[in-house]
């Protein structure tokens, strides 16, 4: 999964838990018993702290405020691109789907250890994955059709990129971050003294270091792009069982522990093919999110203005 897709895959995944919490307020409201405690102005009171407590029209003002907009326009681009496949007869193979599953569950041990992250971060269960992966390659199918890309295309950008796809190693790798060299060293010494690296990550993870947390970061290719450089060029010289550091990093120090190494199963050409078409239609193509705008106009979408809420431009 290229860095631009990976962005994709988190908005899509910040949205799907957007729908969800709107969703579970929605069949919270359809609950609601004659009777329930009220507060203040006589509405439903949700939650309380001591003797003050919040309204359930204060907890859908404020999903509504940080969600509302967002989740409205997801809605609307899910109904758009169901419409337009059916429109232009594009099928969603199971093909189609296992691809992307693979390739969103690359640096996790198993298949199910990624349906069990998901749901652990994020509450998504396969169903809730499977159905945001329709949705992601219907939308690109949408924005690729017409695009023509040619064989020597595809051997060029392989030849030029060969090492995305070349027979190498994962690296299981943990990482404590903190804010200077002795930090760093006297962490170093404690794992070499025997203490577990695991403790030590509960110590320091609720310490906030800049945009990286401690913690383990799972299986990770040697060449990843989304980790620190400098990070995975110590890493590519350990071994198993091995620590580093202190390591410079993003204004502070870390220290590497490498859990086991692995080597990358043998990867299926024709895959690599596809995977690369995808990729250079994708470059060719109109940005998703500006085919996702042309699709709620052509559907005539638009968000109808609340009594609290002027209308959102689409």
């Amino acid at each position: 999964m290229t860095t631009r897709e990976k962005g994709l895959w988190t908005a899509v995944i910040i949205l799907t838990v957007s729908v969800a919490a709107l969703g579970g307020l929605i069949m919270l409201r359809g609950l609601s018993k004659p009777g329930d405690v009220s507060k203040d102005d006589g509405d439903h009171t949700v939650a309380e702290m001591g003797q003050e407590g919040i309204s359930e029209e204060q907890w859908v003002a404020e999903l509504k405020k940080r969600y509302g907009t967002n989740t409205l326009l997801q809605m609307l681009n899910r109904k758009a691109v169901q419409a337009e496949t059916k429109r232009l007869g594009i099928k969603i193979t199971q093909e189609d789907l296992q691809q992307v599953l693979e390739q969103d569950s690359k640096g996790y041990d198993s298949d199910h250890a990624y349906f069990d992250e998901m749901q652990r971060q994020f509450g998504l269960d396969p169903v809730d994955l499977r159905n945001e992966a329709e949705y992601r390659i219907g939308l690109e199918k949408i924005a690729t059709q017409g695009i023509q890309v040619q064989e020597a295309e595809i051997d060029e950008y392989w030849e030029q990129h060969h090492e995305e796809f070349a027979f190498g190693k994962q690296i299981q790798l943990a990482a404590l971050y903190v804010d200077n060299a002795e930090e760093a060293e006297a962490l170093l010494d404690r794992v070499k003294q025997g203490e577990s690296f695991d403790v030590l990550i509960q110590e320091y993870s609720g310490k906030p270091f800049g945009k990286d947390s401690s913690g383990q970061l799972g299986w990770v290719d040697e060449y990843d792009p989304l980790q620190p450089e400098a990070i995975m060029k110590a890493a590519r010289e350990l071994s198993s069982g091995d620590v580093a550091g202190p390591i410079s990093v993003n204004d502070g120090y870390a220290v590497i522990y490498v859990q086991d190494v692995r080597l990358k199963s043998s990867p299926d050409k024709q895959q690599i093919r596809q995977q690369i078409r995808r990729s250079l239609a994708l470059a060719q193509a109109t940005p998703l999110e500006e085919v996702e705008k042309s699709l709620r106009d052509k559907y005539g979408a638009r968000i109808l203005s609340g009594k609290d809420a002027s209308s959102a431009a689409l």
